[in-house]
């Protein structure tokens, strides 16, 4: 067979490979036994390789990591390593079993997409800005006219240039992150002030919404005060979208431990299976079936949100059974708390 298949005792040491492996890396059974395994994977992910495989046998929970193997020409394919504990009846594990699939096409293809949005989102920044700045000339000019279908007109295709520009907004931020120029501007800022700020924008863009806000302490945050906002909004967003029937949503600022604050923003929507709750945060991840036809978007808003918090040294979470809503927090490190005025010690 193609894919490379291997095995592993209790304690994480390989011990077998099929023909597929000596076959493409040139190496002999005694040449990997005597210098190990990982002399055919790239330098550049030995480490994470180490620490996941380690984390699997700790754990007992599934292997699964892209790298790239070296073949016997000295070129490097990427292949994507999947491995799974087998055990006993009751329970033990008694060995490892995992493969190595090629998926270097996939990543070419890959790449190839992220090269074309990115050249798109450039390209479509600047006429979608002429657009605006027209239009709210056009507002201006129109401001005490008795012609509510123009004004009314005027507003709908407004509110579709923020979107579009939120979109290309997504897009340049995601080809950042690819490249590793995703940049942060870190201040000291309270964190409810800024929470207000967005919800009462958000309270003002969809009327219809009922947001309500609660926080008892002022904690105070060294991050980007742009960026932290862009999360927010984008969990709000959805928190409206994906709640057609419910309305209400419930945003909260709470202490998470000593020296973390806990940011979530709850609503009563149509809910995440369990299923796909480890799955929305991955890039141009969305949840198939009668969800994905029904609600738009490309599956970025919540990969982007995630890797902006983990370069605050944080981490984003949901909680939530279908159709019962959903309630999504991220943490962020804290430098002081102030108590608000009144509050009972």
């Amino acid at each position: 067979m193609p894919e490379f298949v291997w095995t592993g005792d209790t304690e994480g040491n390989l011990n077998y490979f099929n023909k597929s492996v000596y076959d493409y890396s040139g190496l002999t059974a005694g040449q990997i036994d005597k210098d190990g395994w990982l002399q055919i994977v790239h330098p550049d992910e030995r480490g994470e390789n180490i620490k996941l495989w380690l984390l699997a046998i700790t754990t007992g929970k599934d292997f699964l990591f892209e790298h790239r193997f070296k073949r016997y020409d000295g070129e490097y394919r990427w292949q994507l390593s999947r491995a799974t504990p087998q055990k006993d009846a009751a329970g033990n594990i008694q060995m490892w079993v995992g493969t190595s699939t090629d998926i270097q096409e996939m990543k070419e293809m890959d790449a190839q997409k992220d090269l074309f949005i990115s050249m798109a989102s450039h390209e479509l920044k600047t006429p979608v800005t002429s657009i605006k700045g027209y239009v709210q000339i056009l507002q201006s000019m129109h401001t005490d006219s008795k012609d509510d279908f123009l004004k009314k007109s005027l507003g709908i295709i407004d509110k579709q240039i923020v979107n579009l520009t939120d979109l290309i907004t997504d897009m340049l931020d995601l080809s950042k992150i690819k490249t590793g120029s995703l940049s942060l501007n870190k201040e000291n800022f309270k964190i409810n002030e800024l929470v207000a700020e967005i919800t009462e924008e958000i309270r003002h863009i969809n009327p219809n919404a009922t947001i309500i806000f609660s926080h008892e302490d002022e904690p105070v945050v060294f991050a980007d005060r742009r960026r932290i906002g862009q999360v927010l909004i984008n969990l709000l967003n959805n928190a409206i979208k994906y709640s057609p029937a419910s309305k209400g949503i419930d945003v909260g600022i709470n202490l998470y431990g000593e020296d973390h604050v806990a940011i979530s923003v709850r609503d009563y929507g149509i809910g995440i299976d369990k299923n796909d709750q480890d799955k929305i945060f991955e890039r141009f991840y969305r949840v198939g079936g009668d969800s994905e036809l029904k609600y738009s978007g490309f599956g970025i808003g919540l990969f982007i949100a995630n890797e902006i918090i983990q370069r605050h040294n944080g981490f984003i979470r949901v909680e939530s059974e279908k159709d019962n809503g959903a309630t999504f927090t991220f943490i962020l490190p804290v430098i002081s708390v102030q108590e608000m005025p009144g509050k009972k010690k």
